[in-house]
């Protein structure tokens, strides 16, 4: 009998250590990263690019690769304007994908640019005006497609094409914003099957079930998916959002995330595609991380969670659930990884930044998600004592502690340390909630805490 424990042990360990990420080099001027990930197929992906350093550039740039990314080809997207920015990206196979653009200053830059030679050269499609601000693109075929901007006349701007992007039609039953207050913003959005899911800055998701045809709008627990004060939202505050069906999803939501401060992420859930989502987080076990979150295809209920930088610049990693968010299971950590996309259980990748011996730029999994099992019980060593607790509780972990902040079950901070040990709770009322320790490689773990 112990034989047979300890080889399921063994067996559990080997597919949890098979989890990792390679490195590809994307041959992008260094520190240039992808912005959106368009995954065609296991050898055919796109990606819009960011620019990294700080230089406040906004490069006319995608990255393809053919191969599965044994090699990346840079390429440029002709005919935006100097002053465009180049948001999200859509993508059929290798050679046709659209992106968006948006105007990065002034009222000149909105439109929507197809490809169908691989990006050697792309073409403006007649969608947008210049009032407008556009954010995503996607398409469901080769001729069904949405893309999504800013209000303009008291509506979302949405429009939907049957033929390709060849015309454009403005949807009629685009969502009303919150007037001066509610915008949308760039590739904050999420597919499965025919919804289409995209984040505003006043935390509501507008949502369609019928590939872009009718719309609705609705509120969720975030305060922002990511404006911040200068774009109508929460200044520290973003979300990110992924969908396994129609109904199921989970929601990251975040909170005081400035120069200087604590960032808490908290953690809903949903079960009717977003209408309304849980009224108590989860309270996760294990590392998880609040940079991006995506579902992995083709699994019952596995989620990856990826973090790049926070508002400390400290470094952070990538995990994995396979029970819809409640038990997390570290892949690395003290690396940055960015946005987030998988095709299935073995096939994904995430963002980085390119290096100067350009040997790196974008990450591709390793591993097959299908076999993993959350050892979050075996993994975690966090531990808070006493439990239930009157005045103070002692927090102690294996990795090094930031801060620790307690949170309601409404989601609410009501306590915020930096400490590596102590916390007084003398001051909360009696009842349950949830305390999140925030560790220096950028992960955030999660316990209950009940005050007596």
């Amino acid at each position: 009998m112990k034989k047979i424990l300890l080889t399921g042990f063994a067996l559990v360990s080997m597919a949890t250590q098979a989890q990792t990420w390679i490195p590809q080099a994307t041959k992008l001027p260094t520190s240039f990263a992808p912005r959106e990930i368009a995954i065609v197929d296991a050898n055919v992906v796109w990606a819009s690019v960011s620019d990294g350093s700080g230089g406040g550039t906004y490069p006319k740039t995608f990255i393809k690769t053919i191969n599965g990314g044994t090699t990346w080809t840079p390429g440029n997207i002709t005919g935006p304007p100097t002053a465009a920015l180049v948001g999200d990206i859509a993508a059929l196979d290798a050679n046709t994908a659209w992106v968006v653009t948006a105007p990065s200053t002034g009222t000149a830059g909105n439109g929507v640019y197809k490809t169908i030679n691989g990006g050697t050269s792309w073409v403006k499609q007649n969608v947008y005006t210049t009032a407008s601000f556009g954010n995503v693109v996607y398409f469901w075929d080769a001729n069904v497609g949405i893309t999504a901007g800013d209000p303009v006349g008291g509506k979302f701007e949405i429009f939907r094409t049957v033929n390709g992007g060849t015309t454009w039609t403005a949807v009629s039953t685009a969502p009303a914003p919150n007037p001066g207050t509610e915008y949308g913003l760039t590739g904050v959005r999420y597919t499965i099957g025919d919804n289409f899911w995209f984040g505003t800055t006043n935390g509501r998701v507008v949502r369609t079930q019928d590939k872009g045809l009718t719309w609705g709008i609705y509120y969720t627990p975030a305060l922002d998916f990511g404006g911040g004060v200068a774009g109508g939202g929460v200044d520290g505050s973003s979300a990110s959002m992924a969908f396994r069906d129609s109904n199921n999803g989970l929601l990251i939501a975040v909170d005081g995330a400035v120069t200087g401060g604590t960032a808490v992420a908290s953690l809903y859930s949903t079960t009717n595609g977003g209408t309304t989502w849980s009224t108590s987080p989860i309270i996760p076990n294990g590392p998880w991380y609040y940079g991006d979150i995506t579902y992995v295809p083709g699994t019952a209920n596995t989620y990856v969670s990826t973090g790049i930088t926070n508002a400390d610049a400290t470094m952070t990693g990538s995990s994995y659930s396979t029970d819809g968010g409640l038990n997390w299971t570290a892949i690395d950590n003290g690396q940055q990884r960015g946005t987030v996309k998988f095709l299935n259980s073995t096939t994904g990748w995430c963002g980085y930044f390119a290096d100067a011996a350009q040997t790196a730029g974008i990450f591709k999994f390793s591993g097959d998600l299908a076999l993993a099992t959350n050892e979050s019980a075996v993994k975690s060593s966090l531990k808070v004592y006493p439990n239930p607790a009157s005045d103070v509780v002692t927090v102690s972990s294996k990795q090094e502690i930031k801060a620790v902040s307690i949170i309601d079950l409404s989601g609410k901070r009501v306590k915020a340390v930096e400490t590596k040990g102590e916390v007084n709770v003398s001051s909360l009322t009696k009842g349950t909630y949830i305390l999140q320790v925030s560790y220096t490689n950028g992960s955030v773990e999660n316990t209950k805490l009940i005050k007596k």
